[in-house]
């Protein structure tokens, strides 16, 4: 007797079952043979379990079939239809009906009990609505608490990202106001200028200046001592006090073991730094290299970022859905440029780098070079006279004579340098008023005059051999100042260069705006995700190309301390490494003279 009735039951009930499944075409299906009643069970138990509520398909699916079946078959609505169509006429909104086994109906604008073709015990709605996800919006209000936390959790993102950008810029703007502000400290007779290069922003000075005060722009590694005569002549013999100062605070090149070495080690004892993750990070972040400088950039495009994916939550839960649609769309035609537009970013950057730091690489290898020719100078003028008094006072004029055409080799291209002046030459003994005269009536530079005076000097001093051997370096020296300044003068083509900073601007500007990952077509998600890996991968990226661009145009000024202290090369490092080798060269006793005296010769 029951068979027939579960099987109706379930035959009516297959639409619950199915949650959403493709209709397949064909006839209907027949009665269930009524001869194998363990089917029939198994089928009137999942009917019964779907009007009741109880399966996981019932509860997901909007379009309950709540019914019963009399012995005829006919339909009525259960006691629990009954109970369940008065907990749909409680709700104000369609998508309430989320997870409830009501429908909406757009037309009366009232959720009420129904399958997926429509209400049960009402009129036919031409605007039915069964799955909570086909609603117009998504917004259903469930109470005070649930919108603020809503609320909260779309709101915190843009907060957190633009408390984010203001402690960037602030950081930032510190660090410029300390690099900015005169190094200067007050005593009872006057000022004492503090060492210009610090081992970072915000560190101590590694040393202070003791000696004249000069404009901030010079260079204290420079002028730590005065060049004299007297000293000069006592050659290896020269206490310490009248020594040149030995190294520089800061290296020619300056490498991430230089900078990752712990507080209160010797740099130079620990080239090899430890490459801590968190020290590495640590020296990324500050302001001096190219990622740092960047920060503040990436940090507003975060925000950007943060604010426009909120917006694409709130429209998804509060737009109508035609024009949710409309709105994703638009995002989508900007995450189709995005993919071309970093195919064309990522080529031109790549070529554009690996050359630039070649050529970087270039620029630093002919400051060795110049340093090179500036020791076989010295060296070879070694083997001239020292018996009287005046002869070494010629070696001690080629001595200055090296050591300025050093310094004028990079004094036009690094900006340091250049605003040093003649007067710090004159007080350290390195040039003498009569030569800076010259030296400033000079046509094109002070290098072209130094140069001559070099080669005078070997004329005069040097015969055969030694003379041609030193023309040479003289000429490799030249050669070598020549590629310099040629080196530092090349950049790229202005379309290129425009070229590709454009690109590079509007690939950032369309990168908040162009989320990749996405399914803007589910709006569900779209409101719900926090979308937070979204916002970090946008500031990781604009981070990366920011600071490619921000890195490439401080390599143009491979000298320019002043712009990316960390990236620039210090040519004093190595013009005192080469002038304490100059003195080597020119200051110490023949080896007539050692065999002769022995010891004593070095104070001869």
């Amino acid at each position: 007797i029951c068979c027939p009735i579960f099987a109706a039951a379930c035959h009516k009930g297959r639409a619950v079952l199915a949650r959403g499944a493709p209709r397949v075409p064909g006839p209907s299906p027949g009665p269930l043979p009524t001869m194998l009643p363990l089917s029939a069970a198994v089928a009137a138990s999942l009917a019964i379990c779907a009007a009741a509520g109880r399966t996981d398909a019932a509860a997901e699916s909007p379009s309950r079939r709540l019914v019963a079946t009399n012995g005829t078959g006919v339909e009525r609505l259960s006691e629990h239809a009954v109970r369940v169509q008065e907990q749909c006429d409680a709700i104000q909104h369609c998508y309430c009906i989320k997870r409830t086994p009501c429908g909406w109906c757009d037309t009366t604008g009232k959720a009420m009990l129904g399958t997926d073709d429509g209400p049960l015990d009402a009129d036919h709605c031409p605007h039915w609505v069964s799955w909570a996800d086909d609603c117009a919006t998504l917004y259903c209000h469930q109470g005070d608490w649930a919108e603020f936390r809503w609320h909260l959790s779309c709101a915190w993102l843009p907060l957190a990202c633009l408390v984010l950008w203001i402690a960037t810029y602030w950081s930032r703007a510190d660090a410029l106001k300390a690099r900015e502000a005169p190094a200067r400290s007050q005593d009872g007779e006057g000022t004492e200028l503090q060492q210009i290069f610090l081992q970072g922003a915000g560190q101590e000075p590694v040393r202070r200046w003791t000696g004249p005060t000069y404009p901030e722009e010079q260079i204290n590694d420079m002028f730590q001592r005065k060049r004299t005569f007297e000293g000069f002549r006592k050659g290896l013999s020269c206490p310490k006090e009248l020594r040149l100062q030995e190294g520089a605070s800061r290296p020619y090149e300056q490498n991430l073991s230089d900078l990752s070495v712990p507080p209160g080690e010797n740099c130079e004892s620990s080239r090899v730094g430890p490459h801590r993750f968190s020290v590495t990070l640590q020296v990324a972040l500050q302001w001096r290299t190219a990622l740092g400088a960047s920060l503040v950039s990436t940090a507003g495009i975060m925000f950007l970022s943060a604010l426009y994916l909120t917006f694409l939550r709130v429209a998804a839960r509060r737009l109508d859905k035609e024009d949710y649609n409309w709105l994703a769309m638009v995002t989508k035609d900007f995450a189709a440029v995005m993919s071309p537009l970093q195919t064309a970013v990522s080529m031109l950057l790549s070529f554009y780098a690996l050359n630039r730091v070649a050529w970087y690489w270039s620029v630093m290898m002919e400051g060795f070079i110049i340093q090179g020719r500036s020791h076989d100078i010295a060296m070879i003028g070694g083997v001239s006279k020292r018996e009287t008094e005046e002869d070494w006072r010629e070696r001690f004029r080629l001595y200055r004579y090296v050591t300025m055409n050093f310094w004028y080799a990079y004094e036009p291209f690094c900006p340091r340098l250049s605003k040093v002046g003649m007067q710090p030459l004159l007080d350290s003994g390195l040039c003498e008023p009569l030569e800076a005269e010259i030296l400033k009536a000079s046509h094109r530079s002070p290098l072209s005059v130094t140069e001559s005076w070099i080669a005078n000097w070997i004329a005069e001093n040097l015969q055969a051999e030694s003379r041609q051997q030193a023309f040479q370096a003289l000429r490799e020296l030249r050669r070598g100042s020549a590629v310099m300044g040629a080196l530092t003068a090349q950049r790229a083509p202005v379309s290129f260069e425009s070229l590709l900073y454009v690109v590079v601007y509007c690939l950032i500007a369309i990168l908040p705006f162009a989320p990749s990952n996405i399914d803007y077509d589910n709006r569900r998600a779209v409101m719900e995700g926090l979308h937070l890996a979204t916002v970090l991968g946008d500031g990781i990226l604009c981070a990366f190309y920011l600071a490619l661009i921000h890195m490439l145009r401080n390599l143009q000024a491979p000298f320019d301390d002043i712009g990316a202290p960390y990236d620039a090369l210090n040519p004093v490092a190595i013009l005192n490494s080469t002038e304490r080798k100059l003195r080597d060269y020119l200051g110490s006793p023949s080896a007539e003279l050692i065999a002769k005296h022995g010891l004593s010769a070095l104070r001869l």
